[in-house]
């Protein structure tokens, strides 16, 4: 049987177990969702595609957090 590598969705890398992303990419999401409930608490309310909106305009967001956002938009489409 031939085992195939995933590789994550974001990247070439290979992707952490369970996972669709690399470990870069996957501790961006997990961040990424983390902050989430802050800004909530501090906006009152923001949607998720609000807060990754106002991400994507901000100059201290890494690249791996934009890759993410970049694919998690799409999966909202």
């Amino acid at each position: 049987m031939i085992s195939q590598t995933r590789k994550c969705i974001a990247c070439t890398r290979k992707s952490c177990t369970d996972s669709k992303y690399c470990t870069y990419h996957h501790d961006a999401f997990l961040n990424l969702k983390q902050k989430y409930e802050s800004w909530v608490y501090a906006y009152g309310h923001i949607s998720w595609q609000e807060y990754m909106n106002k991400l994507l305009m901000m100059n201290e967001v890494g690249i791996w957090v934009k890759d993410v956002i970049a694919i998690e938009s799409r999966n909202l489409n």
